[in-house]
């Protein structure tokens, strides 16, 4: 998840202090005395351990046993391993359900995620050049069904993500990074066949016979057109978790029961609502250095109102002890569960930012999109969406988050990331000859907080000269209705978080050129200029390390100040909650997401 954030991203969060923004922590911020290290979030994921042993350690006081209920207002539209991009399926596929080349665990000393093994029996060799990646797949590794998992099944999981026409949604890296991923299109379709497909291009092949995967035995090497020295970072992906073929007869059904290698297996998944999990009888924890298999079951409830979700948390009677909930609880709940003395609160930031995504091609007028800077009501939809300023969000003015290496400090509007100034957006549409400019973007309507926070939009768009046109929708339907280049909305209100911490995880991702139109790939801007992929492609293949870092940092600037693409929302971070019978309740700074892999039910007395 880089990766799309997870309630659209009222999920994603991650959290920073800005040098160029207004401090948080002022007497109008509930929660400052017990602010998150925004800055250190910027660093999480550096850590790695490739000699990780299993099993996992135990986690201290952890016992077996009990079912465990998680509730969220957001709804995942699938449990498909290739086409998890936000942070809440890849949280609950990695930790529960699937397993990938890599994973990541909570280091028992630090408390900081580490990259660890995980199907492979290290964090991969490379050549000289960082083109060429080999992995060995360990052994003892079984589906549910008691069948060995093979380097063939992860080689074809990985393919299913190319095939972006049958399952959209993996992450643009495969593309970016692999040979011919610009040309390959999965293993479903005949590479005849492509011939007549809407928007063929010269080159584009199907089938099983992909040259950036080659197979021997159980080993696994991934040819890459360009060096990739964080290719164990994108190994820890869903993506590349093993697909048995013969479960995959109906490529568009597989997200409704993926087969399982982790801990736990899908016992039902009514689509929207609820996700039964059930222990997954064939995992040996012999072979996982990061998870464990404490807990019987875990029932997922989604669709749920954020205020009645803090209700039960907060009164934890009856099921609700065995309650937790991924939502940051709202700031009056907050300052609730804060009086108890046994605080059932768990806090922290993480390195994602939060970004109103500006059509380029609709809203091709830089001014009239940095009038939408300037009108954004930002302390206003903060509020309203329940936001704790300084905790949940922390305003932000640059795409990268503080703490990631290389990353500048700049302002692009000299706002601060929170100041809105209607009369400066006003001028600045007169002067470009656009008052009245219609805007419009999806939000759900099926959410009362979406739905305040869509109203605190409107208030702040008309009053600084623009028409604002908010579409309504569902939260089960957002995610692809406002990622479709060809939906009738110019802005996409969601965001993005590292997915290792370096500007790669970042820019080839949203912001390449060759990406525009392609819902496969996310560049929600649909910036396409050339001085952008050009440098782009410069670091990517020339640079590492500091300087590549430093590269990095000039051009978040660069696309900041010259192009004004998005309205940066500000960075943020989590308040998450849990019930009293919960245990090992801790958050993956990276997601956002509890850990759900060392979580357990205590069984008190």
């Amino acid at each position: 998840m880089g990766r799309r954030l997870g309630r659209v991203l009222a999920l994603v969060c991650a959290g920073v202090v800005l040098a160029a923004c207004t401090s948080p922590g002022g007497p109008d911020d509930p929660a400052s005395s017990t602010t998150p290290d925004h800055t250190a979030a910027g660093r999480a994921g550096s850590l790695k351990d490739p000699d990780a042993q299993a099993p996992a350690p135990e986690v201290p006081g952890a016992t077996r046993g009990g079912l465990l209920t998680v509730l969220s207002s957001t709804v995942p539209n699938s449990l498909d391993p290739a086409r998890s991009s936000f942070v809440d399926t890849r949280g609950i596929l990695s930790g529960l359900v699937t397993r990938s080349l890599t994973q990541f665990r909570r280091d028992p000393v630090t408390g900081g995620m580490e990259l660890v093994p995980d199907l492979a029996t290290d964090l991969g060799v490379p050549n000289d050049d960082g083109t060429r990646w080999t992995f060995t797949i360990r052994s003892g590794v079984r589906f549910e069904d008691g069948t060995p998992v093979t380097a063939e099944d992860v080689a074809y999981g990985i393919k299913r993500a190319f095939a972006s026409d049958v399952l959209p949604g993996a992450p643009a890296y495969l593309r970016t990074f692999f040979l011919d991923g610009d040309l390959y299109q999965g293993p479903y379709a005949s590479t005849a066949a492509l011939r007549s497909r809407p928007g063929h291009q010269p080159g584009w092949y199907a089938g099983d016979d992909f040259r950036g995967i080659e197979v021997r035995g159980q080993t696994i090497i991934f040819r890459l057109r360009r060096p990739f020295a964080d290719m164990p970072y994108l190994a820890s992906f869903p993506q590349f978790a093993p697909v048995p073929r013969a479960a995959d007869a109906d490529p568009t059904a597989y997200g409704n029961r993926p087969v399982a290698t982790g801990p736990y297996q899908v016992e039902s998944f009514r689509d929207g609502t609820t996700l039964v999990l059930a222990r997954n009888t064939r995992w040996d924890p012999a072979t996982d250095p990061g998870r464990h298999q404490y807990a019987d079951g875990w029932t997922f409830l989604w669709g749920q109102d954020p205020d009645r979700i803090d209700g039960l948390l907060l009164d934890d009677a009856g099921d609700a002890k065995y309650a937790l909930s991924y939502d940051s609880l709202g700031p009056d709940t907050v300052d609730e569960m804060a009086q108890d003395a046994t605080s059932r609160m768990t806090m922290a930031a993480t390195p994602c930012t939060y970004l109103w995504y500006l059509d380029t091609r609709k809203i091709s007028d830089v001014r009239v999109r940095r009038a939408l800077g300037w009108a954004y009501p930002y302390e206003a939809a903060w509020k309203a969406g329940r936001e704790i300023i300084g905790t949940t969000r922390v305003p932000g003015t640059t795409i990268l988050p503080p703490g990631t290496t290389g990353r500048r400090t700049y302002d692009p509007l000299g706002n601060g990331g929170r100041r809105t100034d209607a009369a400066m957006a006003r001028r600045l549409l007169k002067e470009a000859g656009a008052t009245g400019f219609p805007i419009r973007w999806y939000y759900a309507s099926d959410v009362p907080e979406k739905v305040a926070v869509k109203d605190a939009v409107v208030t702040g768009l008309r009053s600084a000269g623009f028409e604002p046109q908010p579409i309504a929708t569902t939260a089960k339907q957002i995610r692809a209705m406002q990622f479709d280049p060809d939906g009738p909305h110019d802005v996409v209100d969601s965001g993005w978080c590292s997915d290792w911490p370096t500007g790669s995880s970042w820019f080839p991702a949203q912001w390449a050129a060759d990406s525009v139109d392609d819902p496969a790939r996310p560049n929600p801007s649909m910036l396409d200029e050339p001085r952008v992929q050009r440098e782009i492609d410069r670091i990517l293949d020339t640079l590492t390390g500091g300087p590549a870092a430093k590269a990095w940092g000039a051009l978040d600037e660069r696309i900041g100040k010259r192009y004004y693409p998005a309205v940066v929302l500000g960075h943020g971070g989590v308040v998450l909650a849990h019930g009293s019978r919960v245990g090992g309740m801790a958050v993956n700074e990276m997601l956002g997401m509890p850990i759900f892999a060392d979580m357990y039910v205590d069984q008190g007395t």
